[in-house]
């Protein structure tokens, strides 16, 4: 019985011990599990929400760099960042929100950084981030297990040496011929941090370019481009172009007049006058827009001829002042500038042909001479003259 008592006795301070030494082990292991487990957790959903906040802080980076692409008006993309009003990307990335030239118009961060100079350059890990300003990348380390890199522009010069051509034509459709260096393609776009404007002239086909081969490369942007008719009646064309990365823009101009044949000759208006029939007058019908007259040059003459005054409706406008008459293709410049309004008639007289082109000389009689005369607008006419009644 003694030892049968002392066996309920053992049992129960068995029971009532609770667990062996085996059994709280593995209590202690399934705990440590699943504490590793939690904290694996907990550091893996913290790692996923720095990664997604610096993933979209570069991103944001990005569009301060180079502008946001969902930002348009009329279908076209006005907004190009740092590098659209600067013409360069900036040499530091406190360029984003600091002033580093004329044309800045930053900040170009996030509004959420506007009272918090340096919190872009951070990244969700408390590290600043790596700016390669040569191949147009951001990048951020990671917290130390993972780089995240992300690019600005595959290269510098998809950025800053883009093109713009086009042509330039009348209402017609015919290109400016000779008359192209009279007309001037004015482009402004941002370089090195001022506002520069390049100008050229199309050529005789129309045709113009704006691009590194000309030494006139076109960063991204929205820029301004003027196109001026700088004869007959002038004008001006004003356009905005959308440039975008790596882009050959296509911009084409019409003016909604024509180059030439605003004048018709009124026929049987030429005569030649004078004692020795060495002055020729002729009238010119304007049937387009309210027209001025810059110049005008004598394109034919059967006879070698030099006139010496130009008048328009009986007033000088043009002298040789004792110098060098004018001839075959000689352009005179006309002052005061003469204005045919639209629908009327207007008389020109060209006064005193000499057969030589300076000093003294023999008048020479105009009559029964084809002439050929081109005026500023483009317009030419021609017409034999016969003697006055």
């Amino acid at each position: 019985m003694t030892n049968g008592r002392w066996q309920i006795v053992n049992e129960g301070c068995r029971m009532a011990t609770g667990v062996t030494l085996v059994e709280m082990l593995v209590v202690i292991l399934i705990i440590g599990l699943l504490l590793a487990i939690v904290y694996r957790t907990v550091d893996t959903t913290t790692y996923q929400s720095r990664f997604n906040e610096t993933s979209k802080e570069m991103a944001e980076l990005v569009k301060a760099f180079t502008g946001n692409p969902e930002i348009v008006s009329d279908g076209r993309r006005i907004n190009f960042g740092y590098v659209g009003d600067m013409g360069r990307l900036p040499v530091y990335i406190d360029g984003l929100y600091r002033s580093d030239g004329t044309n800045w118009k930053g900040p170009y961060v996030p509004k959420k950084f506007i009272e918090d100079s340096t919190g872009y350059k951070i990244d969700a890990w408390g590290n600043p981030y790596e700016y390669d300003r040569d191949n147009c990348f951001v990048r951020s380390t990671g917290g130390g297990k993972q780089v995240l890199t992300m690019g600005i522009v595959d290269s510098v010069s998809y950025l800053l040496r883009n093109q713009i051509s086009g042509t330039i034509t009348d209402i017609n459709n015919a290109p400016p011929v000779d008359l192209s260096s009279r007309i001037r393609i004015r482009l402004t776009v941002p370089q090195d941090g001022d506002l520069v404007s390049y100008e050229q002239n199309p050529r005789s086909d129309g045709y113009f370019e704006f691009s590194s081969v000309n030494d006139m490369p076109v960063p991204i942007g929205y820029h301004r481009m003027v196109v001026t008719k700088q004869f007959g009646t002038e004008d001006s064309i004003v356009r905005w172009v959308s440039v975008l990365p790596r882009s050959n823009i296509i911009a084409d101009f019409k003016f909604s007049t024509s180059f030439r044949s605003n004048l018709k000759y009124v026929e049987n208006t030429g005569v030649a006058i004078g004692d020795s029939l060495n002055h020729i007058g002729f009238s010119v019908f304007n049937g387009g827009d309210s027209l001025v007259i810059d110049s005008l040059q004598i394109t034919h003459l059967d006879v070698t001829a030099f006139y010496e005054q130009v008048a328009f409706q009986g007033s000088q406008v043009w002298d040789y002042n004792n110098t060098i008459r004018a001839g075959l293709n000689t352009q005179v410049e006309l002052s005061p500038k003469p204005v045919i309004p639209t629908n009327s008639v207007a008389r020109f007289d060209l006064r005193g042909f000499m057969d030589n082109q300076i000093g003294l000389g023999n008048p020479v009689t105009m009559t029964s001479n084809r002439i050929a005369i081109r005026f500023s607008d483009g317009s030419v006419i021609e017409f034999v003259p016969v003697a006055s009644p």
